[in-house]
């Protein structure tokens, strides 16, 4: 009571009121402090964006950093996307003027964005994305391919960022099985054995750099002997799966209780999290594997500083730790973070293997390519008009039996062949003659979408043939896309003979096919000719410059026994039958 009546009292009034003066004075003081400084700090004249792809296993580590990076950076955004990385390659490889991608000696040439030339590169009908500033592929494998496309903005190797090991993925039933059968798990007992006790599923080798991986573990494997090497290959020829880049084959299915597949040690550490039970066996010594090199392509000198700048910041322990919590060892091979113990992840540094050098890498992929008879193949139908004409005896016309046979064909390709389709005429496509129809691509898990597009080919009435500029487009293609480990071929059937008079002669067609020829990545043409049209003194010297054959069918029926009879003549690789 005493305390209540002595605030009551008038004498107190001024400074209670004073009080709250103040109070509200040094209140209205800092904020308009806050607001001053505010509108005085320097804004944003021009904005930098730093455009990053990354393989998807590393996108969120990446995007995280990316996010802790731009928080200091008030000018700058980062956009990281996640994309696999052989659609990154068509990108920058859709950035490289033609010119650049004849001769295996041309002098390195500029990146060229969104140029007439960079289009046509991407494919007929399809329109190249510009490139990224900085590309991070899962493996230093696809900066080599790029370059050997042509794409000499992308440096030789790039600053690995993070690293996970390629391991063999056994999954729980098998283990339990194999241990009670007092198995050792390990890679020789498991990969290198006469008999596999589980199956192995590899990604294709061609295109995966896991599948590559594996190949230099089978090659340690049989200590180097060549008979050796290609026993494993071919033991595992029949569980080889279509997949590129990171991706790993899932092998579950109906009747598959049990299996193993070449994976990664983040791969392992994702299913265990997703309640897969899966157990980690490494090879006897440590194989090339994901390395993530951080590849800088934007030619600005900004650019290249603020990428540089990101890259310091992925390095520093910040960002090893980033990458570490998500299944990723460090550069050096440093151990991820939480590792269960039923993964038989290795918890001490497991430093990474190297890629083998250029001319090795590609010896080892020739001798899975004579082992594993997979083709990387660019199909070219004519729909000429005279495609429309009926074949002699029967119901059918040139073009139906012709898509008949090669459909018969195309069942019979393995599913990790990669195989695309165009068709020309003349002016299909504005001024050019030939069109995509299906982009290059595995058959596997699209043969059946593949067969009924091709069965929709259609006859272009009154169409010309526009042979030569066709064949100087695909063969292009096929060098710009050429791929070790396959055999590479253009196959281009016809009815007839070029008569284009808009198009290039025959005599630049053979000069400009000599330029692109290499002898150490052959690319033959095989010209099936259809019908009694066709001329082949014509095709033989075009087939003859490449390398291929001409074979001659009156009824398309034969198309499918002159397929393979030059499939099997085609099958020997470099390096023994290199020129």
């Amino acid at each position: 009571m005493a305390d209540g009546s002595l605030r009551a009292r008038p004498e107190f009034w001024p400074v209670t009121l004073l009080s709250v003066a103040l109070i509200a004075v040094l209140a209205g003081w800092a904020g308009f402090t806050y607001v001053d400084r505010t509108r005085s700090e320097p804004g944003c004249d021009e904005r930098t964006t730093l455009r990053v792809v990354t393989a998807p296993s590393i996108a969120e580590p990446v995007r995280e950093l990316a996010d802790r990076f731009t928080e200091r950076q008030r000018c700058l955004d980062v956009l990281v996307e996640g994309r696999e990385s052989a659609d990154v390659l068509r990108t920058i490889a859709g950035t490289v003027p033609v010119a650049a991608t004849a001769p295996a000696t041309a002098s390195p040439s500029p990146s060229v964005r969104g140029s007439a030339s960079a289009s046509a590169s991407a494919g007929p009908g399809r329109t190249a994305t510009p490139a990224p500033d900085v590309w991070l592929p899962e493996s230093t494998l696809w900066l080599r391919r790029a370059r050997a496309v042509g794409a000499f903005q992308v440096p030789d190797d790039g600053v690995s960022v993070a690293t996970t090991p390629v391991v063999l993925a056994l999954d729980g039933a098998s283990v339990t099985r194999l241990t009670r059968e007092r198995r050792t798990l390990d890679w020789p007992g498991l990969v290198g054995a006469a008999k596999l006790p589980v199956a192995v599923s590899l990604p294709d080798p061609a295109t995966s750099p896991l599948g590559f991986g594996a190949l230099v573990g089978i090659r340690a494997l049989a200590k180097s002997d060549p008979a050796g090497t290609v026993a494993i290959m071919r033991r595992l020829t029949r569980d080889t799966v279509s997949t590129a880049g990171e991706a790993v084959p899932d092998p579950t299915g109906p009747g598959m209780n049990e299996f193993s597949v070449i994976s990664t040690e983040q791969q392992v550490l994702r299913n265990a999290a997703a309640g897969k039970r899966q157990v980690a066996v490494y090879p006897p010594a440590a194989v090339p594997g994901p390395d993530y090199p951080y590849a800088v392509l934007t030619s600005t000198g900004g650019g290249r500083e603020v990428a540089t700048a990101f890259l310091h910041s992925m390095l520093a322990d910040d960002g090893a730790t980033v990458f570490t919590e998500n299944g990723l060892r460090t550069p050096a091979g440093q151990p991820p973070k939480s590792i269960p113990a039923a993964t038989k992840v290795r918890t001490t540094d497991y430093p990474p293997a190297p890629l083998p050098d250029v001319a090795a890498t590609e010896d080892l992929l020739h001798t899975w390519g004579g082992v594993h008879i997979s083709a990387r193949m660019l199909a070219v139908f004519d729909i000429s008009g005279s495609m429309a004409e009926s074949v002699p005896g029967s119901q059918e016309t040139r073009m139906s039996a012709t898509i008949k046979a090669a459909q018969d064909g195309s069942n019979l390709l393995l599913g990790t062949t990669e195989l695309g389709v165009w068709e020309f005429s003349t002016d299909l496509d504005g001024a050019r003659d030939y069109r995509e129809v299906i982009p290059v691509g595995p058959i596997g898990p699209r043969r059946q979408q593949m067969l009924d597009r091709v069965g929709r080919i259609k006859v272009e009435p009154n169409g010309a043939t526009g042979l030569y500029d066709t064949t100087l487009a695909a063969y292009r293609d096929g060098t710009r896309n050429w791929q070790p480990g396959k055999i590479n071929m253009v196959l281009i059937l016809t009815d007839g003979r070029d008569d284009n008079p808009d198009g290039i002669s025959r005599a630049r067609l053979l000069r400009e096919l000599k330029g692109l020829v290499d002898p150490k990545r052959p690319l033959p043409i095989l010209f099936i000719g259809v019908g009694p049209g066709v001329d082949k003194n014509e095709l033989d010297q075009i087939a003859k410059v490449t390398g291929g054959q001409v074979a001659l069918t009156a009824k398309p029926s034969g198309i499918r026994d002159i397929f393979y009879t030059s499939l099997a003549q085609f099958s020997c690789l470099p390096p023994e039958c290199r020129r």
